[in-house]
This record gives structure tokens, C-alpha cells and sequence, in this order.
């Protein structure tokens, strides 16, 4: 997704880049790196994705992938 849309999607879950930093303990600046894809943080990212209720995937396609095992 485009930051934009992530924005929109937290609007939609009535919560802010600024609410989750809060919750988390981390500047707003680094909720926004997140977002914005200047920076990766995978507790950042579940928050968001918690609170919108959408996956890491949708979110960020295959940023947060786990990698899958190989036999």
C-alpha cells in the first residue's frame, strides 16, 4: 500500500500515526519512517496492522514476509 492508503486506513480505524507511537512508547517521526518506508520495525508494523485490522502483507507486500521453509 501507498502511505497515503495506510493513512486513510487508520482514519478509517478511528486511530493516528501519533495514537500508535503513543501506545508504543516511540516518537511519532518513527511511526511516520514506518509508514513512509524510510525504516522498517516489525512491532511498529503489527501495531498498524492491528489497529487497521489488515496484514503485514497487504500493507507492506513482502517487507514483513516470513521466509519460507525449504526441504
Amino acid at each position: 500500500m501507498e502511505p497515503a492508503d495506510i493513512q486513510c486506513a487508520l482514519k478509517k480505524a478511528r486511530t493516528s500515526q501519533a495514537e500508535i507511537a503513543r501506545k508504543l512508547g516511540v516518537s511519532p517521526t518513527t511511526v511516520t519512517y514506518v509508514v513512509t518506508g524510510k525504516s522498517t520495525s516489525r512491532r511498529i508494523a503489527t501495531a498498524i496492522a492491528a489497529a487497521t485490522g489488515l496484514t503485514l502483507d497487504v500493507l507492506w507486500p513482502g517487507r514483513y514476509s516470513t521466509p519460507k521453509e525449504t526441504a
